[in-house]
């Protein structure tokens, strides 16, 4: 019997070793040594490019006067880190990745980042255990309302800060506080860490080329620790 749910984004897989591997953080290998197994960054690169592909299509269909720039920075909002973690996070997916204790322990199972693939990677491996038409199906009922709100009018773009402020002040708990703990890089090219805390608890970190960025990605990381 598998370990997995039998559905994950809506999908029943087939092929179980597709969807472990999807699961599978690098981490969780180093310290396993499982012969024959695989991580989820080849499914990841080939769920990246899927899901490129499928939401150029669904912003063409649902807005077929916009212009190729406006279309682009739409599908950006719609890929970025913190939406693709909150996505995972909505589908209940942290629980499920396997990684090693050390990864474990450095808070990766909220990492925005590694939510983020591991999100992707499994898009990647329904398109290899079901093919395209399955995976469209599954980004179609993602997405669909998504796209639909943007057409509405509704802003597309997820503000894990505000998120994050409201439900610290509905847990009746103080607002949070980001403060810069790393930053590496050139100055045309920098990459910054932030770090956010509540009363002096730190509740996650984030990265990004901007403090702005590194702030949301933090932000995303606190509101999986505080959701799982």
């Amino acid at each position: 019997m598998s370990p997995f749910p039998k559905l994950i984004l809506g999908h029943s897989f087939i092929n179980q070793r597709l969807l472990q591997q999807a699961l599978t953080h690098p981490s969780y290998l180093n310290e396993a040594r499982q012969e024959g197994a695989a991580d989820y960054q080849r499914l990841e690169f080939l769920g990246d490019a899927v899901l490129g592909f499928l939401l150029a299509d669904l912003l063409c269909q649902h807005f077929p006067a916009l212009p190729e720039g406006d279309l682009s920075r739409l599908r950006s909002s719609l890929v970025d880190q913190p939406r693709l973690a909150r996505l995972a996070v909505d589908a209940g997916i942290p629980p499920l990745i396997l990684m090693g204790k050390g990864a474990e322990r450095e808070g990766g199972r909220t990492n925005p980042s590694i939510l983020a693939d591991v999100f992707e990677a499994l898009l990647g491996a329904i398109h290899c255990d079901a093919g395209f038409a399955a995976v469209q199906q599954v980004v179609k009922h993602i997405y669909a309302p998504l796209v639909n709100a943007i057409a509405a009018g509704t802003p597309a773009h997820h503000d894990a800060k505000s998120e994050l402020q409201e439900l610290l002040a509905a847990r009746k708990q103080a607002a949070p506080v980001y403060n810069l703990v790393d930053q590496q890089g050139p100055d045309h090219d920098r990459l910054f860490c932030i770090e956010v805390s509540v009363d002096g608890m730190p509740l996650g970190q984030g990265q990004g080329r901007s403090k702005k960025a590194a702030q949301q990605s933090a932000a995303e990381s606190a509101l999986a620790r505080l959701r799982s």
